[in-house]
């Protein structure tokens, strides 16, 4: 039996304070150690920076667009990271 984390994760990065913010959104988080505070983004796990690295792409919204599998950037620094 696999097990899934179809949860959303919401990724704040300060820009004045230079950390970034973690917070997991779903039912059943298999992955509770990518919730919290890291010092930059560089210290977040790789599949997030992976993910943030596309998601900065991203014009900021409007309009809102969701990468398939990957998130959606909600603005200029936060975003919704899909694990």
């Amino acid at each position: 039996m696999s097990v899934t984390d179809d949860n959303t994760y919401r990724v704040l990065i300060h820009d004045d304070a230079g950390h970034v913010e973690v917070m997991c959104f779903g039912m059943d988080s298999i992955d509770p150690d990518a919730e919290g505070n890291y010092s930059s983004v560089h210290d977040l796990p790789k599949w997030i920076q992976a993910r943030l690295a596309t998601l900065m792409m991203l014009n900021v919204p409007p309009p809102l667009r969701e990468v398939g599998g990957v998130g959606s950037r909600i603005g200029q620094s936060i975003y919704w990271v899909y694990k």
